[in-house]
């Protein structure tokens, strides 16, 4: 039976989650959900049934479809990994591509969670949460490679996005190999030498 996420008293014996636990299942839930299936085939009472709570809550924690759809969005993993494993270099960023981007990489989700961006909602609040993200891509990617010199900089990384953007698709939509089936060792090599093509030489 659904998790009404009410804690009960001590000693009657009622087993309830937790008002954290319950947001996180939703949200795991949510990420999967949007990203299998976009947002306009992803319901609320799906969702709720896969966390296995009542579908009031959602409206309690999130609002709304929406405002579960920003959430899940915010609580998607760093592009380009944690504080702690941001790349700080060309040759750190190209690791963490080659890790994003690899097989198997986002086995929690079934798909890269990156596909939960590009299935069109048609709803202009929701396209707008969609390029601020991919933006923020391609900032991360201009953080971790130290800038670049070139004019076209911003563009230089919003390109190195839409390669990682365009593997995910390929992958999902296509299975096209040895892409499909490549890891982590066999992508390093590539994309460092498209990390340092695609983005220019560094500043001084």
């Amino acid at each position: 039976m659904p998790s009404d996420d009410v804690t009960g008293r001590p000693g009657d014996g009622t087993r309830r989650r937790d008002a954290a636990a319950t947001r996180r299942a939703l949200l795991l839930a949510a990420r999967t959900r949007f990203t299998q299936l976009g947002y306009d085939r992803t319901t609320l009472r799906d969702v709720a049934a896969d966390a296995g709570v009542n579908l009031a809550l959602i409206k309690r924690y999130f609002g709304s479809k929406e405002g579960l759809f920003k959430a899940a969005l915010a609580s998607t993993p760093r592009f380009l990994g944690s504080d702690g494993e941001f790349p700080r270099d060309r040759v750190a960023l190209a690791e963490a591509l080659s890790r994003q981007l690899a097989a198997g990489a986002w086995a929690e989700f079934g798909e890269h969670p990156v596909l939960m961006l590009l299935r069109d909602s048609g709803d202009e609040q929701v396209a707008q949460l969609r390029r601020q993200a991919l933006a923020e891509f391609g900032r991360q990617v201009l953080e971790a490679s130290g800038g670049s010199s070139a004019p076209d900089a911003r563009l230089r990384a919003e390109l190195l996005v839409a390669l990682g953007v365009g593997v995910a698709v390929v992958r999902s939509a296509v299975g096209l190999r040895p892409l499909a089936d490549a890891t982590p060792e066999d992508l390093v090599g590539p994309l460092r030498d498209v990390v340092e093509g695609l983005l220019g030489p560094p500043p001084d």
